[in-house]
């Protein structure tokens, strides 16, 4: 028997910054309304799974195909994704990670197939954990997000790129509100989120208000009012069903909230939207 020893460990330190995953999504459509040019505080991955697909980035019109990979630095301008063959899908991962590709801060990169095969393992992963929910699922795709940070390293150096104060608090709200936006049905209490974005639930307040104008429960019961006044127009459920769906500690409390958001109770709200002619589905 031969036995081959190998030293793994690094003759130099790892230069590569850490990376936060704030979000992942799997799109499927078809074209729609282009949407107004706008640009991200986070790095954003564009891997397309199948299809084909075009979008306008910084004064540039892409073109992407199945396996391609489009990554987006912070404050690059581009327009919402238009497939151009069906059927479409795509797995978008948004990043918090002090390091841009392309050598411009406010720039990006496209990527073939063939270029990033070493990448293609860890992202079919990724869109199979997103896919499948298994247990812990959100911590493996956390851990592929470093995983694909170091393997799209080896095929495009990554540059450093210092994140201002500034824009860190910026992500560290929008991860606060994506998750609520995610989770706003279920009991969620201040203590909560400071745990999930790892913070003092006082400095969240604070910076959660300096970027949002409101405080995170605000937010959570602003995010809930708007459903709510989706539900009663649209649906008949009962208020008190509307209220311990939407994850209000009581029907009265609901009621109270949703007249000072609205200056109409419920059933008032609900009356009107009637008389205006919204007609009820179930």
């Amino acid at each position: 028997m031969i036995t081959h020893h190998f030293d793994v460990e690094p003759k130099q330190p790892c230069q590569l910054p850490s990376v936060q995953l704030l979000h992942a999504s799997i799109h499927h459509g078809s074209p729609t309304a282009r949407c107004d040019l706008h640009s991200h505080i986070f790095t954003e991955l564009l891997y397309i799974l199948q299809g084909s697909c075009r979008l306008d980035v910084d004064d540039q019109q892409v073109e992407l195909h199945a396996g391609d990979l489009l990554v987006l630095n912070p404050q690059c301008p581009h327009y919402g994704v238009q497939p151009i063959r069906e059927p479409f899908s795509m797995l978008c991962i948004d990043l918090c990670c002090a390091c841009c590709v392309g050598g411009q801060p406010a720039g990006y990169l496209v990527l073939s197939s063939r270029t990033i095969q070493p990448l293609e393992p860890y992202l079919r992963l990724f869109f199979q954990e997103l896919q499948q929910h298994s247990d812990s699922f959100d911590e493996v795709c956390r851990q592929l997000a470093g995983l694909i940070l170091l393997q799209l390293n080896r095929v495009c150096p990554l540059s450093q790129a210092s994140i201002p104060s500034s824009r860190k608090s910026a992500l560290e709200c929008a991860r606060v509100r994506q998750y609520i936006d995610e989770h706003f049905a279920q009991p969620i209490t201040l203590d909560q989120l400071a745990r999930y974005a790892g913070l003092n639930k006082y400095y969240l307040v604070h910076v959660f208000n300096r970027e949002m104008g409101c405080s995170p429960i605000s937010y959570l019961i602003e995010r809930r009012i708007s459903e709510s006044k989706r539900l009663l127009a649209a649906t008949r459920i009962p208020v008190q069903q509307i209220s311990r769906q939407l994850g209000f500690s009581s029907p009265s409390y609901f009621s109270q909230s949703f007249r000072r958001a609205t200056g109409f109770s419920p059933a008032e709200f609900r009356r009107q939207a009637r008389d205006a002619g919204s007609e009820p589905t179930e």
